[in-house]
């Protein structure tokens, strides 16, 4: 048959069956309306595509073409909607247009000496790359390395040519380590208005700037143009760069732009991609995580952020580095960082100023004395009690305890302002620097735990002390430094993978920043840790003198990586929350050993893999032996206390799994395998009912002194993955509300049979709240007398109520709590396909039923749903 006739068959083939159209995640209302991602059909060409939608009269805009991911961007001017376009023949998947933020709370330290010369070094000192500059000299020369970010900062002396003696003053001219780029956006981008793009990736934002420095700025022998106030280098000093701006000065960034610009970047020869990008938890059927796989494929490698939401509990790496071979990155803290500081009884301790007080330092009085607020037992109290607080409070600054579970940082700061008190004081629970959203008006601090015991023992001392702020930020060694970072974001997937893959450092970081804006500055978030690893991958590829495969590549830095300690702990940090551990360039670059696959998902008791294979090479010159053992790290109890949405902190127990060894010694000859059969028991110890994820690490250890070790982790969930709760019922979720006809949200009291809703303006809005992923999130329609099943709701804002669904945050962007409204107006879908065209049902009594796939289960309703139904709705003409 000639190609021409199979291409016809292929192409005929693939229209057969419609295309799925993926509705936003919850905690993701931000999208451009009427905007669409189209992925085709293996065997549709772009001409294809576009002949098969003006056939169907859809009449669009291209918003951007790509080829990789053999796809568009349009918006579409005609009514069709995503579920209309995924029945056009040859679409394989549609997807809203998101809006991207950056990662949340990662903003710079404002200040003119803000890196001191011990912190600057120490993060590679961690890892070894301070090995890998001095003694092999490895630099990253040769390496591209794509920034997709805010821009770059290219006229940054950080960023000139090895050995020039002035930086670079036109755009990818002279001097230039930047030599690619495009600005997608605009400098007024904001993520929904329209872009303006042009060819000056300029950084007017400063996190990108940020970022690449860490990849490979270099301030060690700045002549001309800003110096710091300490010299520092990053990883991999000689890359060369590729910056991708795709957000403006403030602002978000949309999917489309940012499928552009990974595109763009491989187009331009980058060897690897940095996306430090903020995105909520979901599955890995995203556009971004699809076309990363395909890029790794390409033989491109990626690294994501794993996300800042280590205060929101587990289930929360952000979507794109979800990919089966793509790495998602968590933080690790430096052991140093420059903070202003608060003096009492005469000793300093740091302080983490909350987002309401900013950046200025805190300047109380002297007057200004501390209380802190004890209970009877003379316990620590958190402060979300008015009635707790005494009289005298007026003008004093109270100590809190940083216990977030009921109130947060701004519930207690509006307490502690109402009672009259000065300013506010809050020991991080259980150790670090807490970050604080705080209350407007009122000075609030996080203070490390081991602060707040020493200003409790001199209180009771003498609680007289005077207390002192600083005018300047010193530099300190931190709570928690070498450990991984309070804000990283926990894992698993929704299907039970191993998220986070590696972390590296990410917590109080030195580096450039935009020359408008102070040239150099600190920062911290998983968004400094990708970059870090970014580099090594760079160092590693200089090393090996190839451009090794992103899954051969990953598998070699976390096989190498160091597990990590819980700070001043014996017992190993979860895997859900470190990955692999901490990134070592050095291990990974020497190491003559590797162990596949890099992890071992073990998923939960029902669906027990306790069975697992792994192959031990040995890549070295000689015949090598190899010990193998295990080591078990905490086990995370998310839902202790019976509760439905998962505890921001979870409780950390000892439930460890053991294993056995079909081999504990193994002989492997130079350049050969060997496969070795490990058998897993679930822990002894652990409540089934509360879900504990266990985890720990499988090691192999070479007889060799001059070998390091490499190892596997492995995670589990104790109990049945599918009984773990997705609806939050603790706050009364799901329920019923009204959406009145200019599209605010009304609470109903508890007389719902007596309200009367209507379609037009007293629209029926099931109120739901995810905790935890669901493979299919449901609103089933009945008709109230005969209980016949007629459609799933499709809500004007949300769209139709069934599909995948990702976990919520606790908080929205206005920090309420985040519930997802869905209005009806008397549409449904006759079935659970995104391309059929809705109905409208008339006025009548209707039962609503909120029905969340489980987790791990085939999906047949309705014994593998949770299951919710909703007092009755009485709908008028």
């Amino acid at each position: 048959m000639k190609i021409t006739a199979i291409l016809s068959a292929l192409a005929a083939a693939t229209l057969v069956s419609a295309g799925k159209f993926h509705t936003t995640q919850p905690g993701k209302a931000n999208f451009v309306p009427g905007a669409y991602i189209i992925e085709y059909k293996e065997g549709i060409s772009r001409s294809n595509a576009h002949d098969n939608l003006k056939k169907h009269a859809v009449d669009y805009k291209v918003r951007n073409e790509y080829d990789v991911f053999n796809g568009a961007a349009i918006n579409v001017k005609s009514d069709h909607d995503g579920k209309a376009l995924a029945a056009v023949p040859g679409v394989k998947n549609v997807w809203q247009v998101e809006i991207f933020s950056l990662p949340k709370d990662e903003k710079p330290t404002k200040n003119k000496n803000n890196g001191g010369d011990i912190e600057a070094k120490s993060l590679h000192h961690m890892t070894g790359v301070d090995v890998l500059h001095k003694k092999y000299k490895l630099t990253g020369k040769g390496i591209k390395v794509g920034i997709i970010d805010t821009g770059v900062d290219y006229k940054h002396p950080a960023f000139a040519a090895p050995g020039a003696t002035e930086g670079c003053f036109a755009r990818f001219g002279k001097n230039c380590r930047v030599k690619h780029g495009w600005d997608f956006v605009g400098d007024a981008y904001d993520g929904s208005n329209e872009p303006k793009p042009d060819s000056d990736p300029m950084d007017c934002q400063g996190h990108g700037s940020h970022v690449a420095g860490i990849v490979g700025g270099n301030a060690l022998n700045i002549k001309t143009g800003p110096k710091p106030a300490t010299p520092w280098v990053g990883v991999a000093p000689e890359v060369t760069f590729g910056a991708y701006r795709i957000f403006g000065c403030d602002g978000n960034a949309s999917t489309d732009v940012i499928l552009a610009a990974m595109e763009m970047a491989f187009n331009d020869g980058m060897d690897i991609i940095n996306m430090s990008l903020g995105g909520g938890s979901s599955y890995k059927e995203n556009p971004t995580a699809i076309l990363g796989e395909k890029l790794i494929a390409h033989g491109m490698n990626l690294g994501g952020a794993a996300g800042n939401d280590g205060s929101e509990g587990v289930w929360m790496v952000s979507d794109t580095g979800l990919g089966e071979t793509a790495t998602a990155v968590a933080s690790f803290d430096n052991v140093y960082g420059m903070y202003n500081t608060v003096s009492y009884a005469g000793v300093q301790y740091p302080y983490s100023p909350s987002e309401a007080t900013g950046t200025t330092p805190i300047a109380l009085p002297a007057s200004a004395t501390l209380v802190p607020l004890f209970d009877k037992s003379g316990a620590l109290l958190d402060g979300c009690d008015a009635a707790a607080y005494p009289a005298d409070i007026k003008g004093k600054v109270v100590l809190l305890l940083g216990d977030f579970a009921r109130c947060g940082s701004v519930g207690r700061g509006g307490v502690a302002k109402a009672a009259g008190a000065a300013g506010v004081l809050i020991q991080s629970v259980p150790f670090g620097l807490a970050g604080l959203t705080g209350s407007p008006g009122m000075p609030m601090a996080a203070i490390e735990n081991r602060a707040g015991e020493a200003i409790i023992a001199a209180y009771k001392k003498n609680p007289k002390n005077a207390i002192t702020w600083s005018k300047a930020p010193t530099n300190n060694q931190v709570e928690g430094g070498g450990a991984p970072s309070d804000f990283s974001s926990f894992g698993v997937d929704g299907e039970l993978r191993s998220k986070p893959d590696i972390g590296a450092p990410g917590g109080n970081i030195y580096s450039s920043y935009p020359r408008a804006k102070g040239s150099y500055t600190l920062m911290s978030g998983t968004s400094m840790a990708t970059p870090y690893y970014v580099g090594s991958q760079a160092l590693y590829y200089q090393a090996k003198k190839s451009k090794p495969s992103g899954a051969d590549v990953r598998r070699a830095f976390k096989n190498t990586a160091t597990i990590s300690k819980n700070w001043k702990s014996k017992t190993y940090t979860s895997a859900v929350k470190q990955g692999a551990g901490l990134v070592n360039v050095l291990n990974a670059i020497t190491a003559t050993t590797s162990i596949s696959p890099d992890r071992l998902d073990l998923l939960d008791t029902v669906n027990f893999r306790g069975v697992q294979k792994i192959t031990i090479k040995n890549t070295g010159k000689k015949t090598e032996t190899y010990t193998l053992s295990h080591v078990a790290a905490d086990a995370l109890n998310s839902y202790s206390k019976g509760n439905s949405w998962p505890s921001a902190i979870p409780v950390i127990e000892a439930d460890y799994a053991s294993v056995k060894f079909s081999a504990n010694k193994v002989k492997i000859p130079a350049g050969k395998s060997v496969k070795v059969t490990l058998t897993f028991k679930e822990p002894k110890n652990g409540d089934a009912k509360h879900f504990p994820l266990y985890s720990g690490f499988v090691i192999a250890t070479p007889s060799r002194e001059d070998s390091p070790a490499v190892h596997v982790p492995y995670i589990g969930l104790k109990g049945a993955v599918r009984d773990v709760p997705m609806i939050d019922t603790d706050v009364g979720a799901p329920a019923l509300a009204y959406t009145k006809a200019n599209g605010s949200v009304a609470d109903l009291d508890a007389a719902v049979p007596d309200f009367k809703f209507s379609f037009r303006n007293a629209a029926p809005t099931i109120q739901v709240r995810y905790g935890s992923h669901s493979p299919d999130a449901t609103i089933r329609v009945h008709d109230a007398k005969t209980k016949e099943f007629l459609g799933f709701v499709n809500s004007r804002k949300w769209g139709s109520a069934f599909g995948a669904t990702g976990r919520m945050t606790m908080l929205d962007e206005y920090h309420n709590l985040n519930i997802r409204n869905y209005d009806w107006h008397g549409q449904v879908f006759k079935t659970a396909d995104p391309t059929a065209t809705p109905v409208v049902l008339p006025a009548g009594s209707y039962n609503l039923v909120v029905a969340s796939q489980k987790k791990l289960t085939k999906g047949v309703y309705p014994a593998d749903f949770e299951i919710f139904e909703l007092p009755t709705v009485n709908v008028s003409a």
